[in-house]
């Protein structure tokens, strides 16, 4: 958990110093320091990795309150942005938990439509191409995978 913490972290970061006016990388740091992350031993810096679990959500919280989602399911794809059916959405969500697991070797995208393209016996260059039975039999194959 506090793996995916880290990682919402960094897109709430890119994602303030995209919108929020004037925000940089001492200003997430500071906004971490706040929050009870400390310098690391080896690099002197203020960083997210020595947080726990409970004050890397309140950072989170902290960006929420300046406007960022982290809901936010839009994709953007060749300058065109559209939000992500959550049965794909959720059909990745589920992918990154087994991978987590450590069920599979690989957790990319590209490994999830390998793997898709097995259980279905078609081709599939994207999720977009999956209908929504196929989408909802392979979350069921993932739910099992997980429980085993």
């Amino acid at each position: 958990m506090i793996k995916h913490k880290l990682q919402l972290l960094g897109i709430a970061k890119t994602w303030a110093c995209k919108t929020l006016p004037g925000w940089d990388d001492q200003m997430h740091r500071d906004l971490l320091q706040r929050h009870g992350a400390r310098a690391l031993p080896d690099t002197q810096r203020v960083s997210a990795r020595s947080m726990n679990a409970m004050q890397l959500e309140a950072s989170l919280s902290d960006y929420e309150q300046r406007g960022w989602s982290r809901m936010h399911r839009t994709h953007v794809q060749q300058g065109v942005s559209r939000v992500v059916p959550e049965r794909i959405a959720h059909l990745v969500r589920l992918w990154g938990r087994v991978a987590n697991a450590g069920k599979v070797q690989n957790g990319s995208r590209a490994a999830l439509l390998r793997w898709c393209e097995r259980q279905v016996q078609h081709s599939v260059p994207n999720l977009d191409a999956l209908t929504v039975p196929e989408c909802q039999r392979l979350t069921e194959a993932l739910k099992a995978w997980m429980v085993r």
